[in-house]
């Protein structure tokens, strides 16, 4: 167990994109580059916007904005053949402290693992060449949950298989989705913000928000009163 102010953390739960890494950002320019193959313009802040929440309100909202022709389909599926070759040829690109903060909680004798809405066969080939996986002891994903987030389901699932109570979970996120999730879940949730900021809603749901998890690391160290 891991004393830090007034929680007592004993397992901790990550979010995979746009918290451990850089993913939302190459999503959303593969996003762009997909739709302007076929002839359709997709604005940046509606792009932002789609941060953690699952993928029919993706293709709600578009159809919505754009019009019933938009090809959500075909763009889609365009856009997950570019995500695949972008990082066949690229480094997977992992958020500044990440690292540290792994090492931190495998120090303290935390388990960790990975709840995330990206389909199992996207992520663990993601977490494999960013070389963490074997850090977490599992990884839930989207395609393993009835309801996505911003149900709780995925953070109680986790809880359960970590086998502690909610209340002892410590779950980091970077968006209001994931937020609104893992404080339904009655978990400790910690925003480290990514595409957008939080709004009124994720602050007061949030435990706590940070710019980095540098900064999360920073904190858990300094305000650590003591561990078993």
């Amino acid at each position: 167990m891991l004393c830090v102010d007034d929680f007592k953390i004993e397992a901790v739960a990550f979010d995979m994109d746009g918290l451990m890494f850089d993913t939302e950002r190459v999503a959303i320019e593969l996003w762009m580059a997909a739709g302007a193959v076929e002839g359709w313009k997709i604005g940046l802040e509606l792009l932002k916007s789609f941060a953690g929440q699952p993928e029919y309100l993706d293709r709600q909202r578009l159809i919505e904005v754009l019009g019933p022709d938009f090809p959500y389909d075909s763009i889609v599926a365009k856009r997950l053949d570019m995500e695949a070759e972008y990082f066949l040829k690229n480094e997977i690109p992992i958020k500044p402290g990440l690292v540290d903060i792994i090492a931190f909680f495998g120090a303290k004798g935390l388990p960790m693992a990975v709840a995330t809405s990206t389909p199992r066969y996207r992520a663990l080939p993601l977490l494999g060449k960013a070389e963490v996986l074997d850090c977490f002891a599992f990884a839930l994903c989207g395609d393993e949950v009835t309801n996505p987030k911003p149900s709780p389901e995925i953070y109680l699932k986790a809880a359960r298989k970590f086998g502690v109570a909610p209340g002892s979970c410590l779950v980091f996120e970077d968006s209001r989705a994931g937020i609104a999730a893992a404080s339904a879940a009655g978990t400790i949730p910690v925003m480290i913000p990514d595409q957008m900021e939080p709004d009124e809603a994720a602050r007061s749901r949030a435990a706590r928000v940070f710019g980095s998890l540098s900064e999360v690391r920073d904190w858990l160290a300094r305000a650590a009163v003591g561990s078993a």
